[in-house]
């Protein structure tokens, strides 16, 4: 048992796997009342596996975890927020239809008697948003709310609870300045209450703003940590990323870069929730693989929605091999020979109850349709491909759902590569995925830009932007912060101009 009082939370040795994964590897973490907790790490580190431990949402299979002194074990989330221990999710999940009042309360309603005190509940929910001068009516339902708005709305919900500890993944990426310095007045508030504050973010100015303490995690690990004082950026983002690259990628660099066969000029998309990215150009050449780096929020993803034809484009233009296309829905981007592969393949890369069969002509029917479906060729396609990706199926009729990672995504890139594919989308095209499997993904981009296509790859791994790109665009807040050259790309530089900050 700890006696030590000091720490309002404290962590030791925590492990936490997934299937083909350690997400948290021995993580140590001690956290004052009335501090600041930062912590730090690139994508993917295990900070939102840590917290959503901390929080109940998870059960770590080691470790041991004090609260207030006193060792606590596995419990759910409403265990944690009856504690005092309440969390803002970076993926925000407010119930739409209800009004701000109901969501802020939810589970947790003021009753009389046996019944909701909705009087007390609204005239609660109005002086806690007055009070922290937030300019809404506790009677609006959450969908009139801009993002911004349901990320405060979540703010308000966890100092409601009168909590301890309150844990921000990101709280900050979606929601614009004017909010942002409301979100740091609360913070800074609820600081000289006592509040224990851990805080997620890749922003250097947020950081060096508002941390008192600062901890490090990377691959799972914990490396250091210390008061926010010890630390500068430079310091920083070197023990955020100081490994060495030890994963071989099979980024062939003799593979001769043409011409330019896509260019995009001035793109810009701006919605009524703010813009998701703007004044983006580059130029993408045939062979060339073209990473694209940056953190939560950077609006990669937006981006390349948008010159998909998935997403409305506000201004800008886009060329192919010269010419100006058009790309207002995705029906004519494949036209024009593009090919995307989604981040969330299982949500919009397949059907999974589909057969791999029907996965891989769903896309190019019009090239199968002679007054009827020529099931042979389709066949015969499948078959070409599974060859050429290997694919692991005993037969086409196998469910797609019942494939692994890997097979479930080089299907995905079999339905593209059955038609004429010139510029090919890969955004993290190795998430979820096993080391061997990234490996043939690896391989197979390779030969896809040997054989004269142009790639463009999201990935939130920087050795895997690094050790596969020509290139790397590093993007943040929805501009491009710098293109640096295969020679210029190093872990320090790509995160230097990822976490630079944006119009400060």
């Amino acid at each position: 048992m700890s006696n030590d009082t000091e720490y309002v939370l404290e962590m030791r040795n925590v492990v936490k796997e997934f299937p083909g994964v350690r997400a948290l590897d021995g993580v140590n973490l001690k956290v004052r009342p009335g501090k600041v907790h930062v912590i730090c790490g690139e994508n993917g580190a295990g900070k939102s596996t840590l917290m959503k431990i901390i929080n109940g949402t998870y059960v770590a299979d080691e470790g041991e975890m004090y609260y207030k002194g006193k060792q606590i074990g596995a419990r759910s989330v409403q265990d944690s927020l009856n504690m005092g221990i309440a969390m803002i999710y970076q993926e925000l999940n407010p119930v739409l239809e209800m009004t701000i009042a109901e969501n802020v309360w939810l589970g947790r309603e003021p009753k009389k008697g046996m019944f909701v005190d909705y009087a007390k509940m609204y005239k609660d929910t109005q002086d806690l948003l007055d009070r922290l001068e937030m300019p809404y009516d506790a009677h609006q339902k959450m969908y009139e709310l801009s993002i911004a708005g349901h990320q405060l709305i979540e703010i308000a919900k966890a100092i409601s609870c009168n909590a301890s500890v309150i844990i921000m993944d990101e709280p900050s990426s979606a929601i614009g300045d004017e909010e942002i310095e409301v979100l740091f007045k609360q913070i800074f508030s609820m600081r000289e209450q006592g509040v224990a504050i851990l805080y997620i973010t890749h922003k250097m100015d947020e950081i060096f703003r508002i941390a008192d303490e600062i901890t490090i995690i990377r691959d799972g690990q914990w490396i250091e940590s210390g008061p926010a004082s010890d630390y500068n950026p430079d310091k920083l983002v070197a023990r955020m990323v100081g490994r060495e690259i030890t994963n071989v990628f099979p980024k062939d660099t003799t593979v001769p870069i043409g011409d330019v066969i896509f260019e995009v000029k001035d793109l810009t998309q701006v919605k009524e929730d703010g813009g998701r990215f703007r004044n983006i150009s580059f130029q993408l050449h045939a062979g060339e693989i073209l990473g694209f780096a940056g953190l939560v929020g950077a609006g990669r993803s937006e981006l390349m929605r948008a010159i998909f034809g998935l997403d409305p484009i506000s201004s800008g233009k886009m060329y192919m091999n010269g010419k100006e296309i058009h790309n207002r829905n995705t029906g004519e981007a494949i036209a024009n020979g593009f090919a995307m592969v989604n981040e969330d393949r299982k949500q919009y890369g397949l059907v999974l109850e589909r057969s791999i069969h029907h996965n891989i002509s769903l896309v190019n029917l019009k090239k199968y349709i002679k007054g009827l479906v020529d099931d042979k060729l389709i066949t015969d396609d499948v078959e070409r491909m599974r060859e050429l990706l290997q694919i692991k199926i005993a037969n086409q009729d196998v469910e797609a759902g019942t494939l692994s990672g890997g097979n479930q995504q080089k299907v995905v890139l079999a339905k593209w590569l059955v038609g004429d594919v010139k510029v090919m989308i890969l955004d993290e095209p190795t998430r979820g995925i096993d080391v061997g499997a990234k490996s043939e993904i690896h391989k197979l981009m390779t030969n896809f830009a040997r054989q004269g296509m142009g790639i463009i790859m999201i990935s939130s791994e920087l050795p895997e932007v690094l050790g596969m790109s020509d290139r790397v665009i590093i993007m943040q807040e929805g501009i491009i912060q710098g293109i640096l050259t295969r020679e210029e790309a190093t872990q320090e530089s790509v995160m230097t101009l990822a976490t630079k900050g944006v119009g400060k």
